[in-house]
């Protein structure tokens, strides 16, 4: 295995290791139940986050941009939807633009 590869995947460990310290340090779960709705909570704030990446790549643009856009189409609210997960139902809301045109892509 190559020295860059090697770093790269230390570097992750790193990040892992510290995100999953900070949610033990939180939620302090002393089941797998308790293990899983923490995952859950953090899944969908998670989730959301990406939705909007996802738009602001659709728009051409990043939330609150100010100054002149290539595009007249504009975000325009949230829809509230329910989604069904490994970690159980998550309630999530999905961003709207005002043509309709956004759809989120499909995770492989």
């Amino acid at each position: 295995m190559g020295t860059a590869l090697m770093a790269r995947r230390n570097r992750q460990n790193t990040k892992g290791a510290a995100i999953a310290q900070a949610i033990m340090e939180e939620y302090q779960p002393q089941t797998r139940e308790e293990m899983q709705d923490a995952i859950r909570d953090i899944f969908g704030p998670m989730f959301e986050a990406m939705l909007q990446g996802e738009m602001d790549s659709h728009l051409g643009y990043g939330n609150n941009e100010r100054g002149e856009k290539d595009t007249t189409n504009r975000r325009n609210g949230y829809s509230h939807k329910s989604v069904n997960s490994t970690y159980g139902k998550l309630d999530v809301s999905v961003p709207r633009d005002r043509n309709g045109s956004f759809e989120p892509k499909d995770f492989p």
